[in-house]
Parts: C-alpha cells; sequence; structure tokens
C-alpha cells in the first residue's frame, strides 16, 4: 500500500463528522486553512469532490459519503489496534512464544509451572522445543532459551541457571565390554551415539586435554536427532554420548551412567534466555525474564530434567525417566 493513499484521510473524517471545517481544525488542534488545504489535496488525489461547501453548512458529496462508509471502520479498527498493542506496552499480558531445545522443555516446565501462570495469568505461554539452533526473530519467537555459549552476540542474554559442562558418559556395562580407556586415543576405539543436528550428524566431539581444547573424532552404530532419546540408548549401553552433566547427573549418582575421561569435560555457560533488545522486550517478557531468573538461578536438580507425572515415583533404577 502506498502510504501516501492515507494522507489526510484523518482530517477528512473529522470534517466529516463535525460537518464544518472550523470545528474540525479546532478538534485536531489545526487552522482551518490547514484543514482546508489537507481536503483539497485529498481530493485531487482522489479526482473528485468530497464536500458540498455552502456559507451555511459543509455536506458530503456521493463520492465523499462513499469514502467515509468505508474509511470510518477502518479507522476504528486501526485506532482498536493502536489500544490493544498499548495494553501489551503497560501490562504483562498476550501470547509470550519461546523457543528452547528439548532437553530444557522439562527443565521449564517443572520449575516454571504453575506458578508462572498463576502470577501472570493474562500471558499465554507458548513454549516450541527444537534442538536446531533458529533465528528467533524470523521464527516469530519473542526469546529463545540455549546455553549461553551458542547465542548470537547481537542478542540481549539474561543467564538462568549455573554454569555446565560437557563430558562423555556411558554405561558400566559398555566399559565391561571394551574396558576403560585411558586417554582420548582409546577413547575413540569405543562405540559412539551421535546426535543429528540439520540433517547431519555430528561425530566430532570437543574436549580438554591438558587444559587446551582438543577435538576428537568419533562413530559407532546409532544417530538420534533427540538428545534425551541419546541418554536412554547409552543407559541401554549400545554406546558412548557426548551431553552435559546436568542431564545425566541422576544416571551419574545412580551408577547407571559413568563418566569417561573426567579430565577431559569442558566447561560451557548455562542457559540464557535471550532476545533481541531491550528496546523490545515488552511487560510479558520482562514478566517471565524476572520469574524465570527467580527460580532457576536458585538451584535446580537433576530430577528437573525429568518428564514424570505429579505423583509418580522419581524413575527406578531400571527405567529411564525421561
Amino acid at each position: 500500500m502506498d502510504p501516501t493513499e492515507l494522507d489526510g484521510i484523518a482530517v477528512f473524517l473529522a470534517v466529516a463528522e463535525h460537518q464544518g471545517f472550523r470545528s474540525a481544525a479546532r478538534s485536531l488542534g489545526l487552522t482551518a486553512s490547514a484543514v482546508s488545504q489537507q481536503v483539497s489535496r485529498l481530493e485531487k488525489r482522489i479526482g473528485a469532490p468530497l464536500f458540498s461547501r455552502t456559507t451555511r453548512s459543509v455536506g458530503l458529496t456521493e463520492a465523499g459519503q462513499r469514502l467515509f462508509e468505508h474509511a470510518k471502520p477502518a479507522a476504528g479498527m486501526f485506532l482498536a489496534g493502536l489500544d490493544s498493542a498499548r495494553e501489551l506496552g503497560e501490562q504483562p499480558g498476550g501470547n509470550l512464544r519461546i523457543n528452547t531445545t528439548r532437553a530444557s522443555l522439562p527443565l521449564l516446565i517443572n520449575r516454571l509451572l504453575p506458578g508462572f501462570h498463576e502470577q501472570y495469568p493474562n500471558i499465554r505461554l507458548e513454549l516450541r522445543a527444537e534442538d536446531e539452533f533458529i533465528d528467533i526473530v524470523e521464527g516469530g519467537f519473542d526469546a529463545g532459551i540455549r546455553l549461553g555459549h551458542v547465542v548470537e552476540r547481537d542478542m540481549v542474554a539474561v543467564w538462568l541457571t549455573p554454569p555446565d559442562e560437557y563430558l562423555v558418559v556411558c554405561a558400566p556395562s559398555l566399559l565391561a565390554r571394551y574396558g576403560r580407556p585411558k586417554n582420548i586415543e582409546e577413547l575413540q576405539k569405543l562405540p559412539a551415539l551421535l546426535i543429528s543436528r540439520h540433517n547431519q550428524a555430528v561425530n566430532s566431539w570437543e574436549l580438554t586435554q591438558q587444559g587446551r581444547p582438543v577435538k576428537v573424532k568419533v562413530d559407532g552404530p546409532l544417530i538420534l536427532n533427540d538428545p534425551l532419546s541419546l541418554i536412554q540408548a547409552a543407559l541401554r549401553g549400545t554406546g558412548m554420548i557426548y551431553t552435559v552433566r546436568s542431564l545425566v547427573s541422576r544416571y551419574l549418582a545412580q551408577g547407571q551412567l559413568e563418566i569417561v575421561l573426567e579430565n577431559s569435560a569442558r566447561s560451557v555457560p548455562g542457559l540464557n534466555i535471550y532476545y533481541p533488545g531491550r528496546h523490545q522486550s515488552l511487560p510479558k517478557l520482562r514478566a517471565l525474564v524476572s520469574y524465570a531468573t527467580a527460580h532457576l538461578r536458585n538451584g535446580i536438580s537433576a530430577d528437573d530434567f525429568l518428564a514424570e507425572q505429579p505423583g509418580s515415583e522419581p524413575g527406578d533404577d531400571n527405567q529411564p525417566g525421561i
């Protein structure tokens, strides 16, 4: 739409409603001459007179009446839209779309709900879980939640959880079959379970060796695109996996998984909530950031990452609660 087509419409509607140029000018805070000039320019663009003027009254012509019948309800909808948008800028409410990973989704559900909705009943929260890293602006999301080291630098990022670390873990049964590796070279002889991203298997793990980062090539019998399913397969002794400690700490404590080459673990920042800029932080997003930081920074447990039903026993020793 050519934006110049809207020039003079508000003035036209004011003259039509007040049935006079002077009264319309007073309501708009303009001079009668300025109002007359804007109407004249609008009539010139349309190619037809909009008002019939006499010394005693101002009335709509047929062209003016047609324009008024269409422009009046459209202006009402436009003003209603502005009011609706202003409401979102004044109080927490409306749809709030957050993009995160499938592995983080149980944590957010367990620690944020239902308390967040009880405190902010006018916000409808949509959590979209995708393991592929996406452009949240292009995807129409208000914010994203990811590990801090993958967040774009042009984003505003607020940390939610403590720092974490990537490590290699596997079931004791796998170590019983292959033996416990003493170095990275021996580690590469064990079967690995690979995560798929962008339709490609990630067969390179970043570990540390004598305090320096080193990329390790691995291979194995299974490729999955879901981190939680990789953990489940690792618990069955299918292969070793490369994951963050927070996701598997419960199974490490229970002895269902063991760390392989613990000195090679790589430290990473914890989860961050990020968004395009502070000026785009509407009250609904500020409300979530405030609530999430209060409920996630104050310590999280291994069980927070489990998708178990309320009231159920926290996963037994044989079945992973994922």
